[in-house]
């Protein structure tokens, strides 16, 4: 399900939604955090309660505010200005909270450093980098100027925290760290999970659909022709090469219509599909010319599958648009693996076996060098 409902495609307030559902879940974990610090006296020695309870309440005011904008994220989505406002503010939003609560619990301490970090990849990845530099840079210079007036002395370091010797080695303090790197380390990593395997799923299906010809669904010339390369390259033996041409097909696009045509082409690579085994290959080579590459198939096994799928390619139903039954057949050419043959030079091979069973009168089954004729139908 997360493969194809791909994130990375989704229209940009609905990211800003997903991102605004994420900060409200950080401050959730944040006041979760502060309450409980306020309930347990025995805590109290290691924290500056009047700017706890006071960030307490800033949180509360972040979550409403984030979770008010998801409504107009979602109602306003096909609006014009709204696509273009309301990622700033999204952004905006979440980064200011970031930066209010990085600088309380220290600009430098692990949970604010990797909060930052995964948050810009993320906003990287997901949104414009014009919108994440906008409402990043600044938080960057105030987050690194905190830094620098916490070290002149001008101003508190980690002020939520009661400064002493062994602050920032004792339990409390170390468990809070985890306590506040763990959601969003989480919610990174998965994240980044998800839009990797999407992006593997993309470039696989990329990939399969730069194989397949998009009307027949079968290979097209290019992946054929890695098949045949591979074969060259793997020194594959005992297979053999077909290539098969619509009869007339001309006729049936001049007469019945392209959409006449393309029903034909689709109908047909179904038959060969039908009659031929999975490990067999089939591909358009051409406009009505098609090639198989059969693995393992002696000269005899391939005639006998050619002729099976001439066979049900002529006894194919397909009626024009005034219910005119319009005559399918196709002329097939064989060539079979040598060892001294390259496979290119086999479909050189195929291609003249093809020539002759058309002008011995077409919709018949020929291989290269025998040229004898199998099963011959009728030709009007």
């Amino acid at each position: 399900m997360l493969e194809n409902e791909v994130v990375m495609n989704w229209n940009i307030l609905k990211k800003c939604i997903l991102m605004l559902v994420l900060g409200s879940a950080v401050h959730v974990t944040w006041i979760i955090w502060k309450s409980f610090v306020l309930l347990m006296p025995e805590l109290w020695q290691w924290v500056e309660l009047p700017l706890l309870k006071q960030q307490l309440g800033l949180n509360i005011v972040f979550l409403v505010l984030m979770l008010a904008i998801i409504y107009p994220c979602y109602a306003w989505a096909h609006k014009r200005w709204a696509q273009v406002i309301l990622p700033y503010i999204s952004v905006g939003l979440f980064v200011i909270s970031l930066c209010r609560d990085g600088y309380i619990i220290g600009v430098l301490s692990p949970a604010t450093m990797i909060s930052y970090v995964s948050l810009v990849t993320v906003g990287l990845v997901l949104f414009p980098r014009l919108i994440v530099y906008v409402a990043f840079i600044p938080a960057t210079l105030y987050l690194t100027g905190c830094t620098v007036l916490s070290y002149l002395g001008y101003i508190e370091y980690a002020p939520v925290f009661v400064q002493n010797d062994n602050n920032y080695s004792n339990a409390f303090w170390l468990l809070s760290m985890a306590f506040f790197i763990a959601p969003i380390l989480l919610t990174c990593l998965a994240l980044f999970e998800i839009l990797l395997s999407q992006w593997r799923h993309r470039e696989n299906l990329i990939q399969k659909l730069s194989q397949i010809d998009p009307l027949t669904n079968t290979f097209n010339r290019r992946r054929i022709n890695q098949c045949l390369d591979e074969i060259a390259l793997q020194h594959e033996e005992n297979y053999a090469l077909v290539l098969l041409d619509l009869d007339h097909f001309k006729y049936i696009n001049d007469g019945y219509g392209h959409h006449k045509g393309d029903e034909t082409l689709i109908r047909v690579a179904e038959v060969l599909h039908k009659h031929l085994r999975t490990t067999d290959i089939v591909g358009r080579f051409g406009g009505e010319e098609f090639i198989l590459i059969l693995y393992q198939s002696s000269l005899e096994q391939a005639k006998q599958a050619a002729e099976r799928c001439r066979a049900a390619i002529q006894d194919l139903e397909i009626f024009s648009d005034e219910g005119i039954p319009i005559r399918v057949t196709a002329s097939f050419g064989i060539a079979i693996s040598n060892a001294d043959k390259r496979p290119q030079q086999l479909l050189s091979q195929a291609d003249k076996a093809l020539y002759e069973a058309k002008a011995c009168g077409r919709n018949r089954v020929k291989a290269f060098n025998t040229m004898t004729q199998h099963q011959p139908a009728p030709v009007h």
